[in-house]
């Protein structure tokens, strides 16, 4: 993916934000555009898998709308039929190429696991995601070094004053959570996820504003 630099007022021009070409992305005014499915969840017993052996079972996209509103949509699953969620996510994606592909982590996990789990079903979503504009918002702020305590999504969103609607979920726990879902179809680990997703988001329009200041102060 070819970069198309940003931020020019402050005088740069490229942006440390994938570990390959192939996920390069830029941000700016993308921000504002983007969307965000923040959230691939797969049914883990450890928040990171070191290793893309768990099935996914859930993700989520948001996208903003005007006047501060937001559209979700959100799918999951019980795990035999992950090919068949992956097989919406590859048509959803495919669609909408073109736009900025927001994530919070997602060079770390999200986008490599699903490239991982997307091949075992011949889906290839390397070639999906080459037509995105991609922003890391967890690396962006690291690199920004706006100087929160930590910047996992939680620890941010609180220092920026967002409230969760859901609580009692986290990655820890997911996994517990998740099987409520298969007992009794409980869906507060897709509301979750969507949390998760719009989250990144509200993050994602905080980091605009701080640019917007920087350029202005420069």
């Amino acid at each position: 993916m070819n970069n198309k630099s940003l931020f020019p007022a402050l005088g740069i021009d490229r942006l440390p934000m994938s570990t390959s070409n192939s996920f390069e992305g830029t941000v700016g005014r993308e921000l504002d555009r983007g969307f965000s499915p923040s959230t691939l969840k797969p049914l883990a017993k450890r928040v990171f898998p070191s290793q893309t052996e768990d099935p996914i079972v859930n993700f989520s996209l948001v996208s903003p709308l005007t006047e501060g509103g937001a559209v979700a949509l959100s799918a999951i699953v019980k795990p035999n039929f992950e090919r068949e969620l992956l097989l919406l996510l590859y048509r959803l994606l495919s669609n909408l190429g073109g736009a900025c592909l927001l994530t919070y982590n997602g060079l770390r996990f999200d986008v490599k696991y699903v490239v991982q789990r997307g091949g075992l079903y011949d889906l290839n979503f390397e070639d999906v995601f080459e037509n995105f504009c991609h922003v890391d918002v967890y690396r962006l702020l690291k690199w920004l070094d706006v100087g929160f305590p930590r910047y996992g999504q939680k620890t941010v969103e609180r220092c920026l004053g967002v409230v969760r609607a859901i609580r009692h979920v986290s990655g820890g726990n997911y996994r517990l959570i998740y099987n409520d879902f298969v007992r009794i179809s409980n869906l507060p680990p897709m509301f979750y996820n969507i949390v998760d997703s719009f989250g990144c988001l509200r993050i994602a329009g905080n980091v605009r504003s701080l640019l917007a200041r920087r350029r202005g102060m420069s």
